[in-house]
């Protein structure tokens, strides 16, 4: 891979993949109802967000006229974040993070629909290969119908809120664009909470002080750190390869579902031949463009 620049984003995405793997095993740990987990994350998170543009001076005046479009973005980020633990309370962290990987088959649809680019076959069969993988990691979860169906429809609004965020990315400082969508996510989510709550009843109570211990760490390493670095990312690669990477999140959870929680049912022959082919398909598409960028000899 000779361009640096292209280099040091694979680098970044991959550790914020690596980051983004522990937010299932926090909120298996954090104690709360999911929809009140996420609105403790997303306040927390503006906090850290704004801390983080004070101490760097990357502050960027953004135009009151962008606001509803950036609050619209947010609200899908906020509304796949509800929908990720709830699936991770229904049906554990293992099938929810198997679920998330179905991110790659809503962005190969989403992304020419966003961009107006030509659908990419390549795009698709990688797609594919992914959701016969989770196919084959949760084919003794049939018990977990709903946990599954929630996390998928979470996936898709992740794949969403990275395709629209590659859309807008360019105009603004990542810093400063990730402390005004959680802002904005905060408020979005304050407003929507009589309605989640129709579908997921929630008790409002208090954290305990270790359930607060998790979600600083979840808000400080596993949302601003990680959402950072996956901003930087996106800055030079595809929000298809993004979101294709992010499929070894679920290859971290569950491996840390084992360590953590003896979740051992994901880890029979499903479990690993998935796993191989949800790596295949990320090394494949890197291999690819790694091909398309070498110049050609005369």
């Amino acid at each position: 891979m000779s361009d640096p620049g292209l280099r040091k984003a694979y680098i970044e995405l991959h550790l914020a993949v690596f980051l983004f793997g522990f937010t299932g095993i926090l909120g298996k740990l954090i104690q709360v109802d999911a929809i009140v987990l996420v609105w403790h994350r997303i306040w927390l998170t503006a906090i850290f967000m704004f801390l983080l543009v004070l101490v760097t001076r990357r502050w960027q005046k953004i135009p009151l006229k962008k606001l509803p479009e950036i609050a619209l973005i947010s609200t899908l980020i906020v509304t796949h974040w509800v929908l990720f633990y709830a699936s991770i309370k229904l049906a554990g962290v293992s099938v929810a993070m198997i679920c998330l990987s179905s991110i790659t088959f809503f962005t190969a649809i989403f992304e020419p629909l966003v961009f107006k680019t030509r659908f990419v076959p390549l795009h698709f069969l990688f797609a594919t290969v992914v959701i016969f993988g989770i196919y084959l990691m949760a084919n003794d979860q049939q018990e977990q119908t709903a946990g599954i169906i929630v996390g998928i429809i979470s996936a898709m609004f992740s794949s969403l809120f990275t395709v629209f965020n590659k859309r807008i990315l360019p105009a603004y400082r990542p810093r400063m664009l990730s402390f005004v969508e959680m802002s904005l996510g905060f408020v979005m989510l304050t407003l929507m909470l009589p309605l989640f709550n129709l579908f997921f009843p929630m008790d409002f109570r208090l954290p305990s002080d270790e359930d607060w211990l998790y979600l600083i760490l979840l808000s400080f390493f596993c949302t601003v750190v990680a959402f950072n670095l996956s901003l930087n990312a996106l800055n030079k690669l595809s929000a298809f390869t993004v979101n294709l990477a992010i499929n070894l999140e679920p290859v971290y959870a569950i491996i840390l579902a084992f360590v953590f929680f003896k979740e051992y049912e994901m880890l029979g022959t499903g479990f690993y031949i998935g796993t191989t082919l949800i790596l295949l398909s990320v090394i494949g598409d890197a291999l690819i463009r790694r091909k398309a960028r070498k110049p050609k000899l005369p």
